[in-house]
């Protein structure tokens, strides 16, 4: 019986088999290192694959956005019974993996949030940052105000509170809300830049928002 690594590809059908085969076995399978390994023969699988490398149809990619996903998740999961450090960077590796191939933009924002958990555990305050901007930039416009005006709680750097404070200024124009409440955000906001730059000494942006407060005030009135 051949090895299903020296079986030809034919095509993305054939990788959804594999799939299917490995998920089948990871559900009687009580050692997570076993369940790696079902995984990562789909992996191999297409690994080996000249074709399947090189192929690009939906199916595909969704496959392979699973099957890294699962393996992240064990890896997750392999931490809560032996903790060790590299659990958590396979576990990075392979979300990072799946974003790769990551079809839509839940897809892509639930990687971002795990990695973003990894990150935190892992105390890489760096990478948890540029993951969590990710994050914020990833939600619809709709939303992305709130997400930057969070984002700018989560720190005490005046530079980083300004800059996200600034990101969110952009995005209150797309909220679906009113005209008053849009005021409402946008003099909210520019009272912390105003504070912001006035502490840094910036002239330039603090006139710029001053500015900005007096045109939303006349708004108003």
């Amino acid at each position: 019986m051949k090895n299903l690594k020296e079986k030809p590809f034919h095509s993305d059908t054939d990788l959804l088999k594999i799939y299917r085969m490995a998920s089948e076995r990871v559900k009687y399978l009580r050692d997570i290192d076993d369940k790696l390994l079902a995984y990562n023969e789909v992996i191999s699988y297409c690994a080996d694959s000249k074709l399947c490398i090189k192929d690009e149809t939906v199916k595909r990619n969704q496959i392979l956005f699973w099957t890294y996903s699962n393996i992240g998740d064990m890896f997750i999961e392999r931490n809560t019974h032996t903790p060790q450090a590299d659990n958590y960077i396979y576990a990075v590796q392979y979300y990072e993996n799946a974003l790769e191939f990551s079809r839509s933009e839940a897809e892509k924002r639930a990687t971002l949030e795990k990695l973003a958990h990894v990150y935190g555990e892992l105390q890489d305050e760096k990478s948890w940052r540029k993951t969590v901007e990710q994050i914020a930039l990833s939600q619809d416009n709709l939303y992305k105000r709130q997400a930057f005006v969070e984002l700018a709680d989560t720190t005490d750097d005046i530079r980083l509170q300004a800059k996200y404070l600034e990101y969110a200024l952009d995005f209150i124009t797309a909220e679906n809300i009113s005209i008053l409440e849009k005021c409402q955000n946008t003099l909210s906001i520019c009272a912390r830049l105003l504070e912001i730059y006035a502490a840094a000494k910036s002239k330039t942006n603090y006139e710029r928002v001053k500015e900005l407060q007096k045109k939303t005030l006349e708004l108003l009135n």
